[in-house]
């Protein structure tokens, strides 16, 4: 038999080598320039393939046999298994593969013994069903990935690069285990110490492993000073980047309150972040009101702390306005693999508090509402960020002491409801703020809940709840960004359905959004406010669920006369909402004081049309330069969420301020998004009792205005009128099949209250726009 080329297999030896330097494992210079003086030998092919695996079998640490049936043998290799506590090391892989068989390579289910389902320890707390958490969490200590493509090249020999994490520091013992995977169907090829092929289960230390007793290096925590601009202390979201970009700490080996689906983490003035020696990027911002801080951190033997200074770039606050994410969850979503789980307060404030809110609405729905019901108390809080659980956490090495800050009193939590996974979600999933009692009467369960949400509404306002719609653009976006648009749209999702009815019968106040296409959240607010209804629009993220980056992806903000602290934080920022002004957005443009004819009050009276003044101070913040799309996901399509980079003109720094009268947008002026407060003014014509409101689109919406002219009411589309009313009808057709027997009647009738109250509004509109 011939022996088959060698160029290819030095091809795979340069490039694992170049890996290892990109990795900042590079091979020993000599060794380096061995190998290239060895590829352009004149030595035979056989002499040169000697040469070569004998060069480089120092730095292999694992060997991977694989056999005609595509089981993988894991074997330890010469390199030293030496490793960096939180800290990631290279080492080269040598593949035999005789039999040229096609598959992909992988460390298979965490590719470690000691790491078994490393994803779902990320976030959990601890529960009565918990009690082996800790042991589990404790042998978690390794992580490992492959570099470089899946594929295996189809040669008889190469060379690959595997990367080693450790969580502690000291000699642990632990095993490496690569597996051979089906290209097409990514099963495993390998035998298991239960049988042959095409499993994927969590793979045991056996003869198919290679074991070692690693020796970890001792990495130092590191103090991050964070401070506000004045010297306060407070919490941030703090990123940390190795040179290959790679997250500390390592996501995989993240436990609550840090998340394995976050760059970052939250850490107050004075918390550790453990680093072994190296170069990083430490990024460090604290919501959209500031500017990211990047610094870069020589890590050595002698540092002890990283010093971040924030730039704030806009205070809200200090003109008197507050923000707000009134639906962020603490369980579901995208933290747990386990539905009934989810975290505590004390990590839920730290992210409250690391994104600048001064109120997080934290929303029990029905995957977690059981366990989560519990931090129910009818009031707001404000609760040290403390390590939830300091067992599982100190097993997970976490070892950090939490830190109280300056700032800590500003930020509170509200625990209430979201009617999401109830009987009644098909009409619409509905946000219960400042509830006293959180249990529907009569229900034990909340499968017994009302099948649609008019009953759900009247009991929440009974108790002074200030209720709504969640997310609610899903399922009413129809093909076009015009705004107004009169199509009547599908009903399909569980977006905000049955406010159509809700509203004219006077049970709904609100409907959340700023996650999908404008044209989808905002055409229902503005027919309803066409007709004369004072419905309130605001900003919300449904964290973790549409957004994992943190609270507040979407806020909102409302002038208060006090900050909105201690218990009754909630209701004095829900009376805000009903009598102050407020605007919402992305926290990346602000406008303050918006006033007609110098009047901020929210309703304003003319004796007859006449142009009227509008103004307002705006400010709004964009880099000079168009960035790169901003980490993270979407758990749903969206056409297009809310982020002042959408608002870009071309690649200028400049925005556009509109103003809209009855859902038109009837003057404009250009803004640079330089970070300045600027003052802007608009002479508008009003015709008609009419509502003003102001928005750069894709970024911030004010609520409106009400002027009304001659003491009539707004009654400015008969359009509107019929589109609402046809909408009940489509609402109908598509979800009255939920609802139940028992109901039907009742929200018959509801339904025919709803139009009848249209189709009056219709006939008192004063044009057919």
């Amino acid at each position: 038999m011939s022996e088959p080329p060698v160029q290819p297999l030095f091809a795979s030896a340069v490039r694992a080598m170049r890996k290892l330097q990109d990795l900042g494992d590079p091979l020993p210079a000599d060794v380096v320039t061995q190998l290239s003086k060895l590829e352009s030998s004149s030595l035979s092919d056989a002499e040169r393939r000697t040469q070569l695996e004998t060069l480089l079998r120092p730095f292999v640490l694992v060997d991977v046999a694989i056999d005609e049936r595509g089981s993988a043998l894991s074997t330890a290799g010469a390199a030293p298994p030496r490793l960096v506590q939180h800290g990631w090391r290279s080492f080269l892989v040598r593949v035999s593969n005789p039999h040229r068989l096609e598959a992909n390579l992988s460390t298979g289910n965490g590719g470690v013994y000691g790491l078994i389902d490393y994803h779902s320890h990320s976030a959990r707390i601890a529960l009565a069903d918990t009690l082996t958490v800790v042991p589990r969490i404790k042998n978690a200590w390794l992580d490992a990935k492959l570099a470089g493509p899946d594929e295996l090249s189809g040669l008889e020999v190469e060379y690959r690069v595997i990367s080693l994490y450790s969580r502690d520091g000291g000699v642990r013992s632990g095993g490496v285990m690569l597996v051979a995977e089906d290209q097409h169907n990514h099963h495993s090829l390998s035998r298991t110490p239960q049988g042959l092929a095409y499993q994927r289960t969590n793979f045991e230390l056996g003869e198919y492993a290679a074991g070692f007793e690693f020796d970890c290096a001792p990495a130092p925590e590191i103090r991050i000073d964070v401070r506000e601009p004045d010297g306060r202390s407070c919490m941030a979201a703090i990123t940390v980047r190795d040179a290959q970009g790679r997250t500390y700490p390592s996501k995989a080996m993240r436990l609550a309150p840090d998340m394995f689906f976050h760059e970052h983490v939250y850490r107050a003035t004075g918390e550790m972040i453990r680093l072994p020696a190296g170069r990083y990027e430490v990024t460090a911002i604290r919501g959209p009101e500031y500017r990211p801080v990047l610094t870069t951190a020589d890590v050595d033997a002698e540092t002890t702390e990283i010093p971040v200074v924030l730039d704030r770039w806009v205070d809200p606050a200090a003109r008197g306005y507050y923000s707000g994410d009134p639906h962020i969850h603490a369980g579901g979503c995208s933290h747990y693999n386990i539905p009934s789980e989810g975290v505590t307060p004390e990590t839920m404030i730290r992210h409250v508090r690391g994104e600048g809110l001064w109120l997080g609405s934290v929303l029990t729905w029905a995957p977690c509402y059981y366990h989560q019901k519990q931090f129910f108390s009818g009031a707001a809080i404000s609760p040290p960020a403390d390590l939830e659980d300091p067992a599982m956490q100190a097993a997970q090495g976490m070892t950090w002491m939490p830190q109280p800050t300056d700032r800590d009193a500003e930020s509170t939590l509200r625990y209430d409801v979201e009617v999401s996974g109830f009987p009644s979600s098909h009409s619409g999933h509905l946000i219960l703020l400042g509830l006293t009692d959180q249990d529907y009467p009569g229900t034990t369960l909340i499968e017994d809940w009302p099948s649609w949400n008019l009953p759900v509404l009247r009991w929440a306002k009974e108790q002074g709840a200030l209720v709504g719609y969640a997310h609610c653009g899903i399922g009413l976006g129809v093909g076009t960004e015009e705004l107004p648009n009169y199509i009547v749209p599908s009903f399909q999702g569980i977006g905000s359905n049955e406010i159509v009815v809700d509203v004219p019968l006077g049970v709904a106040d609100f409907q959340c959004g700023t996650q999908f296409a404008p044209a989808a959240e905002l055409n229902i607010w503005y027919h309803l406010l066409s007709v004369g209804y004072r419905t309130l629009m605001l900003g919300e993220t449904d964290y973790p669920c549409i957004y994992d980056d943190g609270p507040g992806i979407g806020r909102t903000y409302v002038r208060l006369a006090e900050p909105p602290t201690g218990p009754q934080a909630i209701e004095a920022w829900n009376t805000g909402l009903r009598e102050s002004a407020s605007y919402f957005g992305d926290g990346r443009s602000h406008v303050f004081d918006l006033a007609v004819d110098g009047d901020v009050s929210r309703e304003h009276s003319l004796d007859e049309p006449g142009p009227v003044q509008v103004s307002a101070t705006v400010a709004a913040w964009l880099p000079e330069e168009p960035p790169p799309p901003p980490p993270g996901r979407l758990m749903y399509s969206a056409p297009v969420g809310w982020h002042l980079e959408r608002a870009r003109i071309g690649t200028s720094r400049k925005v556009l301020l509109e103003v809209v009268l009855n859902g038109l947008s009837v003057a404009t002026q250009e803004l640079v998004a330089d970070g300045t407060e600027q003052e802007v003014s608009f002479d508008v014509p009003v015709e008609r009792s009419s509502w003003i409101a102001l928005r750069v689109m894709r970024s911030v919406h004010t609520q409106p205005i009400f002027v009304e002219v001659g003491g009539r009411p707004i009654r400015a589309s008969r359009r509107s009128a019929q589109w609402l009313h046809d909408s009940v009808d489509q609402l109908w057709k598509v979800k009255s099949g939920f609802i139940r027997e028992s109901e039907q009647d009742a929200a018959r009738q509801a339904y025919d209250e709803a139009q009848a109250a249209y189709r009056t509004r219709g006939e008192e509109c004063e044009v057919d726009r």
